[in-house]
């Protein structure tokens, strides 16, 4: 069952706190996290401001690669920001377990956010990699997602396109005859986050199918 959670995360070493803080007089809206092809974290965010001055410059500040700014919307900024390889990890549950930002806000003291999550399953690991990375986890509400955003077979709407993308590139026919960085280019994300995906969308193929048939028999 697909949950919509509302929750805050609070640490320092949440990356982009600092900017936040520093730019005070911005509200930074993440769009996305996905992984570069350089395997680097990347957080797309809608910043909303009168000026972008002490945004840009505490970005310039801030443990970052790279940054760019995608779009401009009237007070709106799309920014697209690659941390540094010494980020923390934390960034990478969002990623990894394929949890959909619906309303997240990056804060001074770490996240404010309505996410959703696959199920309980991928809540109950987001919680454990919460204490693992010594980040406090305040849960405020957890619902049922509306029933469009469920799938059969328990797969992400990304995990069902991922798998529909390397089906149709021949990614699993014998002989292969497509790879992950082609999927990947066609889907806007690198190889290694093709490779993350196909593995959960598999391993939740088998849990949602396999393993309820036996279960039953």
């Amino acid at each position: 069952m697909t949950l919509d959670v509302k929750f805050e995360l609070f640490s320092e070493e949440i990356p982009l706190t600092t900017v936040a803080a520093t730019a005070s007089d911005s509200v930074l809206r993440v769009e996305d996290i996905l992984a570069s092809e350089h395997s680097r974290l990347v957080v797309i965010f809608w910043a909303e401001s009168e000026t972008f001055d002490t945004l840009e410059t505490a970005l310039d500040e801030a443990m970052v690669a790279t940054y760019s700014i995608l779009g401009t919307r009237g007070n709106r900024r799309l920014y697209r920001v690659e941390l540094s390889d010494q980020s923390p990890t934390s960034y990478t549950e969002f990623v990894q377990l394929e949890i959909v930002p619906i309303n997240t806000t990056i804060t001074p003291t770490g996240f404010r956010s309505h996410a959703r999550f696959a199920d309980r399953e991928t809540l109950a690991e987001f919680h454990g990699a919460c204490e693992k990375y010594d980040i406090e986890l305040q849960l405020d509400q957890i619902f049922e997602a509306p029933p469009e955003a469920d799938d059969r077979y328990g797969l992400t709407q990304k995990q069902r396109e991922t798998l529909l993308a390397a089906h149709e590139a021949g990614y699993f026919e014998i002989p292969r005859t497509g790879s992950l960085e082609e999927i990947g280019a066609e889907l806007g994300v690198s190889a290694p986050s093709v490779s993350e995906r196909l593995r959960r969308a598999q391993d939740r193929l088998i849990r949602h199918t396999i393993v309820i048939d036996e279960r039953y028999l």
